[in-house]
């Protein structure tokens, strides 16, 4: 499998360290029910908000890594997602 780009959704390139906004929910259906039921909320917490892109994966996916300081999801959380549900920060570092 070929890997994916490192573009956001307008097709910026992105870098390790570069600020990103999570714009999407990516296709979890590959995934078991199990595993839908527990990431689903992790990622709908993330649509809106802004995180430091730590490092891509073989596949070209975008790791990131943050907390959920409250709530049934709390925790720290590490969660890999396709570039294309990221637009980069523009203008501000």
């Amino acid at each position: 499998m070929k890997p994916l780009a490192r573009n956001d959704v307008t097709g910026r390139p992105i870098k390790v360290g570069d600020v990103v906004r999570i714009i999407g929910v990516p296709d979890l259906s590959g995934m078991s029910p199990d595993c839908q039921a527990e990431s689903a909320p992790v990622f709908r917490h993330l649509v809106g908000t802004y995180k430091r892109v730590e490092e891509f994966d073989e596949f070209g996916h975008a790791w990131l890594r943050f907390t959920i300081r409250s709530g049934p999801q709390a925790g720290w959380h590490s969660v890999a997602i396709e570039p294309c549900h990221l637009r980069i920060r523009v203008g501000r570092h």
